[in-house]
């Protein structure tokens, strides 16, 4: 943890790293935070089944208020909450660099008694453009809160991967976040194409120029 800690100030980390093996509890993870906040050579974190608290997850997601690096956020098997929950739809407003986000496997409705953060997360993942990837498996949420889910990702077009299962959201919900999903994955490939295309084009025309200087 100490190596870590100095390698995230020093911009020498890895690209990809997990604690494995680690219980962070507490004051680890808010340290950890605090280092990963300005830190610019991580994208990868892995923070899966650390025993990290709600308060803590705060802390987690307030990181990413300032971090323009980190594109991948493991968090699955938490005790994270709706404190947490309400923290990271905060956080997803103002970050416009993370890709992929896992929080399956929390407390994120409180065992299905609070959706109030959720809520908040939901809000704020309509107008995101950033996040393609979305893990909210297994957090208990209800069938009222899945139909705000379905409400979101039929305004969200950038949300391309989102497993939801393992909660208890209807049927019928569930069929329309995946038809959204697949009109979202759609236009996904569309840009991804265009792009492709555009710096064949580009790449065309700038060995065609070469061709001609080297002519002359």
């Amino acid at each position: 943890m100490l190596t870590m800690l100095r390698k995230l100030d020093q911009e020498q980390t890895p690209r990809d790293y997990s604690l494995a093996g680690i219980d962070l509890g507490g004051p680890r993870t808010r340290v950890l935070a605090r280092a990963v906040c300005y830190n610019s050579t991580l994208t990868t974190l892995h923070l899966a089944r650390k025993n990290i608290q709600d308060m803590d997850g705060i802390e987690l997601a307030r990181m990413l208020f300032n971090n323009t690096t980190l594109r991948k956020l493991e968090l699955e098997g938490n005790n994270l909450s709706t404190k947490s929950a309400k923290e990271f739809g905060i956080a997803l407003r103002h970050n416009t660099t993370l890709k992929f986000l896992d929080l399956e496997s929390n407390q994120l409705t409180a065992d299905g008694e609070d959706n109030n953060g959720l809520q908040v997360f939901i809000d704020a993942l309509k107008n995101n453009k950033n996040l393609i990837s979305l893990n909210l498996g297994n957090n208990k949420i209800d069938d009222s809160t899945g139909g705000l889910l379905k409400q979101c990702i039929e305004i969200n077009t950038t949300l391309i991967d989102f497993e939801f299962g393992f909660n208890n959201i209807s049927l019928n919900d569930q069929r329309k976040i995946q038809e959204y999903l697949r009109r979202n994955k759609q236009k996904h490939d569309e840009a991804r194409l265009k792009e492709w295309e555009e710096r064949k084009q580009m790449r065309t025309e700038h060995e065609a120029l070469q061709n001609l200087y080297l002519k002359e």
